[in-house]
């Protein structure tokens, strides 16, 4: 479980592939301390680690990770956002986030200002119930606020700290993001459609 708050950025340092699928070695800053099987979101996708010293971990990226996730696009140098599992005395800040990806979507529009700016996503149909304006969704790990829910495609409102904070700053028209709608609204979803 995480929080969507990201805490580093990561760089992929190499891809391995086997038969399994990949494995990724991730380059991080000192402060980003991981262990052996410990859970950590890479760009929102929920990854476990299998190999580490100070400066940089290992994960095993299987067949159907790459397939749901833009996983299959990372290379090598490509910028990921990290985060650790939450632990139960960190302070709940963002959203409860699984790293479980619902589905990828496309970058639209980007309306920039000073230093902030509104981002436009498409909005697949398989998702459309779950967005919910001021309700909240993980895009490639981050936990951020919809701001408007259009016909076809849904705004979110990025502050300066969150594009330096995370690979926004690398993103543009186009690109491809990973998507996790809120856990609670399928809960509920699930829930009413067993009360018949």
């Amino acid at each position: 479980m995480f929080t969507g708050l990201v805490e580093a950025k990561g760089v992929i340092d190499s891809f391995e592939r086997n038969e399994d699928g990949v494995i990724l070695r991730l380059n991080h800053g000192d402060s980003f301390k991981v262990s052996i099987n410990d859970s950590v979101s890479c760009n929102g996708v929920c990854l476990t680690v299998v190999r580490f010293n100070k400066n940089s971990f290992e994960v095993q990226l299987v067949n159907e990770t790459l397939n749901r996730t833009t996983a299959e696009f990372w290379k090598e140098n490509d910028e990921l956002n990290l985060e650790r599992a939450l632990l139960p005395s960190t302070r709940m800040g963002g959203h409860f986030v699984q790293g479980h990806v619902d589905c990828i979507t496309t970058i639209t529009n980007i309306q920039h200002f000073e230093k902030s700016s509104v981002w436009t996503f498409k909005m697949n149909e398989d998702i459309e119930k779950y967005i919910v304006e001021k309700g909240s969704i993980a895009l490639n790990g981050v936990s951020l606020t919809i701001a408007k829910k259009n016909v076809r495609s849904f705004d979110v409102a990025l502050i300066p700290h969150t594009i330096e904070l995370t690979t926004f700053g690398n993103l543009t028209t186009g690109d491809s993001v990973n998507v996790e709608v809120d856990i609670l609204g399928k809960y509920i979803e699930n829930f009413l459609g067993h009360k018949r």
